[in-house]
């Protein structure tokens, strides 16, 4: 019939997105907007820190990576999953309101600059997950 059937019986299989921004306010925007999509389930964490711990034990189709964090930046983190073979198949979209000039790592990232529109943020995502 479709593509895969899932082996559990369930008809939607949600496409997990890992948002990764100190900002809980913004967080908590983009989770509930991703969650209102059917086909999404989300996750917010506050640092790279917390995003590694977290890709342990659940590893996501996307990661929406903020620039500015504590600690670990978004370039730092994007860097670290790329060079890991589990993770360097995962798309991941920068976010920041000034987007580095120089992206690093051998594949190029997608960015967004920050403000943006939740309908751009739902294309693009749909776009990376396709």
């Amino acid at each position: 019939m479709g593509k895969s059937q899932q082996p559990d019986g369930g008809q939607t299989h949600h496409k997990h997105i890992l948002i990764v921004d100190d900002d809980p306010l913004l967080g908590d925007l983009l989770l509930e907007a991703l969650q209102e999509e059917e086909a999404y389930r989300a996750c917010h964490v506050l640092s790279g820190e917390m995003a590694l711990t977290t890709l342990q034990t659940d590893v996501p189709a996307l990661v929406l990576l903020d620039y500015h964090l504590p600690g670990m930046n978004g370039l730092e983190l994007a860097d670290r999953l790329k060079n890991q073979e589990e993770y360097d198949n995962i798309p991941i979209l920068l976010m920041s309101a000034n987007v580095p000039q120089k992206v690093s790592g051998n594949k190029p990232l997608r960015t967004l600059q920050k403000p943006f529109e939740l309908e751009t943020l739902l294309l693009i995502v749909a776009e990376l997950l396709a």
